[in-house]
């Protein structure tokens, strides 16, 4: 690295800053720093400069806007941008000099953000940990204290911030369901030898609120200055969506406590309308007043807190997987917008992405936004007049910088496919992957738990290996030579004679049968309990 890309950045080399990703990871694009300050902490976020090497409208960056993101598959990678930025030049590597956007956030003790700053800057990071040896570190383990025993204060001081923030972030109502996800493992040679949950431990909690700290940060920035930027956006939940979980969810004696969710009924002014007889020996019945059944409004006091309050109920309990997935669904998909629209799950009124430029294309958009802010630091949008005749602190209409309105609505919705296609793509592998493995098991039997129950059969997750599949409901008439049909109102699968019932969340055993090569699923019958 030269002297020129050097010169006007700040300079962070001599702190021991420190990238912590996974296990397999080569793209290092965030790296983070602590220190304890007067009564507070100072949170440093230095992410990859990617916006420096990829410069708007080149060929490079038009083909990085296609792709949207990178894909991440259990055996292979499919990156953004080509391998020598994303493992090589823009990747944050240890004992390396690397170009950096930084966010310097000070935090009081509570971990309420006192102030930001923002810089371009450049740094050296001091080590490549993993969230595993972090932790190993924290919890005292022998070797990777003699390790990496330099960095354990600086562990210890991200830990008790990253608390503190959660902490913070979870009085605000921001809500945590933390699903596994499925996990291959691999032997040397590549062959699949397990599909476990992914663990997640306080080295990924670290991460995860110094990134949404950076992220926030940024985003307040930007809309306080009334700089046009694209915003990752979590609407409301649809009201029909949360009707739909509150009547699933009745099933395990929960609710999220919704008013005016239901459908109400309305008395009509001067109407009335007879009574249906009583028997067909009274007659007709009186005249009563009129009503009309209306469904639930378009909005609905929905909070996050209902929901964090409900986790909180679950926690621990054998229904938390499955209650914790139907909350899920009743929420809508985080999405890119023009618009700051909020962040429902996140009780946030800002939010952007800003982190993962190498890997996201509304990252690297958010970066050239914030060079630009950087370099006009006098650049505001004039007030408008009735706002300052009344007071207010209303923040200006985001009108600066270097992307129109119209641009970055085209940019948000392309990138929303994009995740959503990747995201796809991502699940479809995990699938095909997941029949693969299972091929060489079939016959075998597994303990299982009920976790989605339709008209074609109920759907298990194993708990000895993290896989999902199908009992079909004709197997099942086929095993226990009776009909079998399902029970809306309930959502359950019941024998022709109602002795057998089959709900959301039973445990039972299972063998696998086949694999459907079509739909890429495991297909299992269901093994008669021993007498």
């Amino acid at each position: 690295m030269g002297e020129n890309e050097r010169r006007g950045r700040r300079d962070f080399r001599d702190l021991p800053i420190v990238t912590i990703d996974g296990e397999t990871a080569k793209d290092f694009d965030d790296a983070v720093y602590v220190a304890e300050r007067a009564g507070g902490f100072e949170l440093q976020v230095h992410i990859a400069d990617v916006a420096h090497y990829v410069r708007r409208g080149s060929q490079l960056d038009r083909e990085a806007r296609l792709r949207g993101t990178s894909v991440y598959f259990p055996d292979r990678a499919v990156p953004m941008l080509p391998e020598e930025l994303s493992n090589g030049i823009c990747s944050l590597k240890p004992q390396v000099e690397r170009l950096v956007m930084s966010v310097v956030m000070e935090f009081d003790g509570e971990g309420k953000m006192k102030g930001a700053e923002f810089a371009s800057g450049v740094i050296r990071s001091a080590e490549r940990m993993t969230y595993t040896n972090v932790t190993k570190v924290l919890e005292g383990e022998t070797e990777a204290c003699a390790r990496y025993g330099a960095l354990r204060g600086e562990f210890e001081r991200m830990r008790t911030l990253a608390l503190i923030l959660n902490k913070r972030r979870y009085g605000r109502g921001s809500i945590d369901f933390d699903l596994p996800e499925p996990v291959i493992e691999f032997d040397e040679a590549g062959r699949m030898t397990g599909i476990v949950r992914s663990e997640r431990n306080i080295a990924h909690r670290i991460i995860e609120e110094f990134m949404l700290a950076a992220n926030e940060a940024v985003a307040r920035e930007l809309e306080s200055r009334g700089i046009a930027s694209l915003h990752r956006v979590h609407e409301k939940p649809d009201p029909k969506k949360v009707l739909e979980f509150e009547e699933l969810a009745q099933a395990f004696g929960y609710s999220l406590g919704v008013s005016d969710l239901l459908e109400r009924r309305v008395p009509v002014r001067h109407g009335r309308v007879q009574a249906p007889a009583r028997s067909a020996r009274t007659g007709r019945g009186r005249m009563r007043p009129m009503a009309v059944t209306l469904p639930a409004g378009e909005e609905i006091d929905i909070r996050p807190q209902q929901y964090q309050r409900l986790t909180e109920k679950i926690a621990g309990r054998p229904e938390e997987r499955i209650v914790s997935y139907l909350m899920l669904r009743s929420l809508k998909q985080a999405r890119y917008a023009a618009e700051p629209l909020g962040h429902f799950a996140l009780a946030m009124d800002e939010y952007t992405h800003f982190t993962s430029p190498i890997r996201r294309y509304p990252d690297l958009v958010v970066h050239r936004i914030l060079k630009w802010a950087l370099e006009n630091p006098d650049a505001a949008p004039p007030r408008p007049a009735r706002l300052a005749q009344h007071g207010k602190d209303d923040a200006p209409p985001a009108t600066l910088g270097p992307y129109r309105r119209a641009e970055l609505e085209a940019i948000a919705a392309e990138t929303s496919e994009a995740e959503r296609r990747a995201d796809s793509a991502e699940r479809e592998l995990m699938d095909w992957k997941t029949a693969q493995f299972m091929e060489s098991h079939l016959g075998e039997e597994y303990e299982a738990l009920i976790i989605s129950v339709q008209k074609f059969g109920f759907f298990v997750e194993l708990l000895e290996v993290f896989v999902e599949g199908l009992v079909p409901i004709d197997r099942l008439e086929q095993e226990a030579g009776e009909r079998f049909q399902f029970r809306e109102q309930d959502r359950a699968i019941v024998s022709a004679r109602g002795r057998r019932v089959f709900s959301l969340g039973d445990r039972v055993r299972v063998r696998a049968d086949r694999v459907d090569p079509f739909r890429k699923r495991v297909e299992f019958s269901l093994v008669p309990p021993r007498a």
